[in-house]
């Protein structure tokens, strides 16, 4: 019997090892083709986007696009555009068509009419309010400029927001709080979910109570990334003086894809070990007691607190990055909002093992049941 047909737009390369925008696309693609024939278009600005690890299921197509100048990240729905979507496009209306984010909201009108109906829209988070959170960060640290810009983009993205909600079937978003908002902007009459990222590949065994680990603590995320960048920074000049008082012979280390030498020079100034981005971070975990999320800005959910319950270690976080994941504190996490509270929460499973030992199996067990690709909870 011949199977349904999937069609999924993308701005990257679905990746189940990227990073959290290409993981995202990955969840789509694994989902879509578990029960339909999957086309994917990915919708690459440079050849970055368009690299990543593995196969993707069924057939993909790389059309080459720009950015608008004036919109961030925006697609442009230019003539180039247009053929080349043409000459991707299946002959027949797919089944399902998901668009992935909320940037290629302009390729809509590129599809046919009578398509249109149908098409899933995953903004996956709240864009404006990313901007104006970057907007915030870039403040704290004086980059005016580029605040400024952000402030901008997210004017951008209201409007587009507003639009989504006149031109699609459905909206997806991660956070559930996201989509509540959403659907009371929306109003009756507009399908709006809460589809939560989902991670694939294995569990690590969480660490047991007993078990012998150097005092580390350990931050991953892309550097060049704004929120990670203003973690990584607090993570060294704020929260680690106050660690290594409470634990003197505490380790902190961070991993990830590279931000400027500037940043790597502030880190090791501050004694923090930059690990860069090896091939696998199961090394960087396993020599790691402890994981920390003190992320202050972004928005969706967080990818690194499920794959820090993926690899078995207990989390400490922020309040903004457990946001969207029903992570209860003091039995999935330790969170706190202050460098001093953070470096308590931290010492705290340096020094007792049986509460790190809980805190990471309660964390794993969180991520199976609702955000592992073989959860059972479903959106």
């Amino acid at each position: 019997m011949k199977r349904p047909v999937a069609l999924l737009l993308a701005p990257i390369r679905p990746d189940a090892q990227g990073n959290g925008l290409a993981r995202r696309a990955w969840m789509w693609a694994a989902t879509l083709a578990a029960r339909h024939e999957l086309r994917t278009i990915i919708l690459a600005k440079s050849q970055w986007f368009a690299q990543g690890h593995g196969d993707i299921p069924g057939t993909t197509t790389i059309v080459p696009v720009r950015s608008s100048a004036t919109r961030p990240d925006w697609i442009v729905a230019d003539p180039e555009l247009v053929q080349a979507l043409r000459d991707a496009l299946p002959a027949d209306m797919p089944d399902r068509i998901v668009v992935f984010r909320l940037q290629l909201l302009d390729v809509l009108a590129l599809l046919p009419p009578a398509w249109r109906h149908r098409v899933e829209l995953d903004s996956d988070d709240r864009e404006a309010h990313a901007r104006l959170d970057f907007a915030r960060l870039s403040f704290r640290r004086l980059r005016l400029r580029t605040a400024l810009g952000h402030l901008r983009g997210a004017l951008c993205y209201v409007r587009a927001e507003r639009r989504a909600i006149r031109q699609v079937s459905s909206l997806h978003l991660a956070a559930a709080e996201d989509a509540d908002a959403v659907r009371r902007l929306a109003g009756p009459g507009v399908r709006v979910f809460a589809t939560p990222n989902r991670i694939d590949g294995p569990l690590a065994p969480p660490r047991a109570e007993g078990s012998v680990f150097p005092p580390r603590i350990l931050f991953v995320g892309t550097l060049g990334f704004l929120p990670n960048e203003d973690a990584a920074l607090w993570l060294a000049e704020a929260i680690t003086p106050h660690l290594r008082r409470l634990v003197p012979n505490a380790q902190v280390a961070v991993a990830g894809l590279p931000g400027s030498a500037r940043l790597a020079a502030r880190l090791a100034r501050a004694g923090v070990e930059y690990l860069g981005a090896p091939e696998s971070l199961s090394e960087a975990y396993a020599n790691a007691a402890v994981a920390i999320a003190p992320l202050r800005g972004g928005s969706g959910t967080k990818l690194k607190m499920l794959e820090a319950w993926q690899h078995g270690r207990p989390v400490v976080a922020t309040s903004h990055a457990c946001r969207g994941l029903g992570a209860v504190p003091d039995q999935d996490v330790l969170r706190a909002d202050s460098a001093s509270g953070l470096a308590a929460a931290c010492a705290r499973l340096l020094i007792d093992g049986a509460l790190a030992a809980r805190l990471a199996a309660n964390g794993q067990a969180l991520l199976r049941r609702r955000f592992h690709m073989d959860s059972p909870e479903r959106a």
